[in-house]
């Protein structure tokens, strides 16, 4: 920091001191009582619209898809008999 800023933050940071000890501690007290009181209230209102339940028809859809892609993965696996017949000749 410059020397400048250093001597404004100085001298802010002695302003808050002497308002906070000459009967600010209070109505800071209180401010962070009602601040802390609304965020609890507001956590409490919000938070049962954030918690949906998923629909019954996705879910049956997320089953139904996870099935598949088992069923395609068996599938790749099995090897397949090849209908084609490999003709061994000679040599002439």
């Amino acid at each position: 920091m410059r020397k400048s800023s250093l001597v404004i933050f100085i001298l802010l940071l002695a302003l808050c001191l002497f308002g906070l000890f000459t009967g600010g501690l209070t109505t800071m007290l209180i401010l962070i009582g009602s601040a802390a009181l609304f965020a609890i209230l507001f956590y409490f209102i919000v938070r049962p619209k954030n918690k949906q339940k998923t629909d019954a028809n996705y879910q049956k859809a997320v089953k139904q898809s996870q099935e598949l892609q088992k069923a395609k993965q068996n599938a790749a696996s099995k090897k397949k008999n090849s209908s084609f017949k490999v003709i061994e000749g000679g040599k002439k």
